[in-house]
């Protein structure tokens, strides 16, 4: 996903959507890892002491190279050998990594409210 301005708003959507969720004063810094085929990694960070900020990376070739890039637990050897489709959620200590594919759908602001129900407990009675 090369196009800055789907990345930026698809980004601002699932802040907006999660920040209501967070205690007052916790921030959400993410770091944007696009690339030319496959899609792009979101990393995002929160806490109490970290801005709402968004820092682009360098765009990578593919999606798992960026991902090869990153400090994370999940996935580990070569990562080319994976396929990744839809958005797949890693969550570590104060981590959320979000590895999306390049469909438009995946970019929305549905798309953005059904991720932020992904890493969040569901609500009693089970609506969302």
């Amino acid at each position: 996903m090369k196009d800055k301005k789907t990345i930026q708003t698809y980004v601002n959507n699932f802040r907006r959507r999660l920040s209501s969720h967070l205690k007052p004063g916790i921030g959400l810094m993410c770091n944007i890892h696009p690339a030319e085929e496959g899609g792009a990694i979101l990393e995002f960070s929160l806490g109490p002491s970290i801005e709402n900020d968004d820092r682009y990376q360098e765009t990578s070739s593919t999606a798992n190279t960026a991902l090869s890039s990153i400090s994370q637990n999940a996935f580990g050897g070569n990562l080319e050998g994976f396929k990744f489709s839809g958005t797949n959620v890693i969550m570590e200590d104060g981590r959320i990594i979000l590895i999306k594919d390049d469909s438009p759908s995946e970019w929305s602001d549905a798309a953005a409210k059904n991720d932020v129900f992904k890493i969040l407990p569901k609500p009693s009675g089970g609506k969302v």
